[in-house]
C-alpha cells in the first residue's frame, strides 16, 4: 500500500481524503471520480468510522470538494501508479505470486487444477443438500492452519452461517483424525490451537448479515493482521514461568454457508389479491426486491472481493440449487441431473439422479460476482441383482463427483471423464471427504 502523501496533493484535498479514511493510492483508485463525489463511498467510511474514529464530518468535507479537486487527486494517483509501475507484471509474474489452499487430497486438487483453490478470489461450492458441501468447508477450516509447505496458509478462519448451528460435533470428530495425522510433521499442532483459529458468527436475517459483511468481517480481518504485528514484541516482554495463550493466526479464509438462504427467505413474494390495483401494487413490489436483492449481492460481493485483494484471502460460499423449469418432460435417462440454463455459462456433469434439471442459485448476478463455481453432486442409482429369474435392486452408497464448471486456474471437464483435470469422484469418511479413482 502506497500512502497519498507521496502524490503532492494540495492540503485541504489531503486532508479531506484522510479524514475520510483514504489514505492509500490503492483507496483512492477503488472509485472513479463520479463516485467520490457522490454517496457511493459513504459506506465504506462509516464502516472504517468504528475501526479509526472517523467523525461524520471526515465524508462531510470529502462530499464539500469540487469535481475538479477530486478529478485531480484521482489523476495523479493514476499518474503515480503508472510511473511506478507497482501495478504492472506478466500474467505469469502475477499468478507465481498466488498462494493456494489445498483441499486436503491430492485427487481432488488434481481435479481443481493441481493446486487447490486459488486466493484473492471467489470460490463458489453448489450442490443439492446431503452432497458433502459443509464436509468440505469444515475440511478447508483445518487445512488453511497448515503451513504453506503442506497445502495451507498458515493462517485462520471466519465461517459465517445463515443455516443454524454450526456442525460442532463433525468439527471434533475431523479435529481429533487431523492432528493425529500431522502431529509428526507439524509438533506443535494442538487441538486447542486449531479451535481458537476458528471463529463464528450467525447471520440469522438479511440486515444482520449486512452489517457484518460492512462493519464486523472488515474489522476483524484487520485486527488479526494487528494482533500478528504485535506478537513479536508480546512474547519478549512475557516471562518464561507465564503459560502462553493459544496462537491467534491473521484471517486466510473466509466460509459463507449458505450465501443463498437469507436471500431466498426474505424474498418478497407477489400476492394473489383479486383486486387489479392492489395485484399491480404487488408485482411492483415484487420488481422492487428483485433489484434490491440484485443491489445487496452485489454489495456483498463487493467487500468480500476487496478484503480477499487486500490480505490475500482464500473467499469460499456455498450455494444452494433450484429446479431448471422448462418446457420439456423432466426425466431425460440420458442427461444429468444438474445443468446451467442457456444464459448461464455451459456445465455437463456426470450423473443422472432424479431427471430434474438443477442450476445454481441466485442468478446470474452472483454468478458474475464469482471467481469460480466447484459443483459438487451424488447419484442413488441402485445396484441391480437377479433373484429367482427377476431382476431386483437394491440401494447403494451414492456415488460423488467434484466438478469445475469453470474458474481462472483449473481445468473444465468438458467430456464427464474424471481421469481428467476438471471432474474427479470422491467420498466422505471419518476424516472428511476424501478423493477416489473409482466410485466402485
Amino acid at each position: 500500500m502506497t500512502s497519498i502523501n507521496v502524490l503532492g496533493l494540495p492540503p485541504s484535498v489531503r486532508d479531506a481524503l484522510l479524514k475520510a479514511s483514504l489514505d492509500t493510492v490503492e483507496d483512492l483508485l477503488l472509485y472513479t471520480p463520479p463516485g467520490l463525489s457522490n454517496d457511493v463511498p459513504s459506506a465504506r467510511f462509516k464502516r472504517q468510522q468504528v475501526a479509526k474514529g472517523v467523525s461524520s464530518g471526515g465524508y462531510d468535507r470529502l462530499m464539500s470538494l469540487t469535481p475538479s479537486e477530486i478529478a485531480f487527486a484521482y489523476d495523479q494517483a493514476a499518474a503515480h501508479i503508472f510511473e511506478t509501475k507497482i501495478a504492472y507484471g506478466s500474467a505469469h509474474d502475477l499468478l507465481q505470486d498466488e498462494s493456494w489452499l489445498s483441499l486436503g487430497d491430492p485427487i481432488l486438487d488434481a481435479a481443481v487444477g493441481g493446486k487447490g483453490i486459488m486466493t484473492r478470489a471467489i470460490t463458489e461450492i453448489a450442490g443439492e443438500s446431503a452432497v458433502g458441501k459443509t464436509q468440505l468447508c469444515l475440511q478447508l477450516c483445518l487445512i488453511v492452519q497448515l503451513p504453506e509447505s503442506m497445502g495451507g496458509l498458515g493462517g485462520s478462519v471466519v465461517w459465517l452461517s445463515t443455516e443454524g448451528k454450526f456442525p460442532y460435533n463433525r468439527l471434533e470428530s475431523m479435529i481429533s483424525r487431523f492432528v493425529e495425522k500431522h502431529q509428526e510433521d507439524v509438533p506443535d499442532m494442538d487441538a486447542d490451537i486449531i479451535r481458537e483459529n476458528i471463529y463464528y458468527e450467525s447471520m440469522a436475517d438479511q440486515e444482520t448479515q449486512l452489517h457484518i459483511f460492512n462493519y464486523q468481517l472488515p474489522i476483524l480481518v484487520h485486527d488479526t493482521y494487528l494482533n500478528q504485528e504485535g506478537d513479536g514484541d508480546k512474547e519478549e516482554n512475557q516471562e518464561q514461568e507465564q503459560p502462553a495463550a493459544p496462537q491467534k493466526k491473521p484471517i486466510k479464509l473466509i466460509i459463507i454457508d449458505s450465501i443463498t438462504n437469507n436471500f431466498r427467505s426474505e424474498l418478497a413474494v407477489a400476492s394473489s389479491a383479486s383486486d387489479q390495483a392492489e395485484n399491480q401494487r404487488s408485482k411492483a413490489g415484487f420488481r422492487s426486491s428483485i433489484l434490491q436483492r440484485s443491489a445487496d449481492i452485489c454489495e456483498i460481493g463487493l467487500r468480500l472481493r476487496t478484503l480477499a485483494d487486500q490480505y490475500g484471502l482464500a473467499v469460499i460460499c456455498v450455494n444452494q440449487v433450484t429446479d431448471v423449469i422448462t418446457g420439456e418432460p423432466t426425466f431425460h435417462p440420458q442427461q444429468s441431473s444438474f445443468r446451467s440454463p442457456p444464459q448461464t455459462r455451459a456445465f455437463t456433469p456426470a450423473f443422472h439422479d432424479t431427471g430434474k434439471l438443477k442450476k445454481p442459485a441466485l442468478g446470474l448476478v452472483w454468478e458474475n460476482t464469482i471467481n469460480a463455481r466447484v459443483v459438487l453432486q451424488r447419484t442413488r442409482l441402485p445396484d441391480l441383482y437377479e433373484t429367482d429369474g427377476y431382476a431386483q435392486s437394491a440401494p447403494r452408497e451414492p456415488s460423488r463427483t467434484l466438478s469445475i464448471v469453470f474458474s481462472p486456474w483449473g481445468g473444465h471437464n468438458r467430456n464427464n471423464d474424471p481421469s481428467q483435470p476438471g471432474h474427479c469422484w470422491y467420498k466422505i469418511d471419518e476424516t472428511g471427504v476424501v478423493g477416489i479413482h473409482s466410485p466402485n
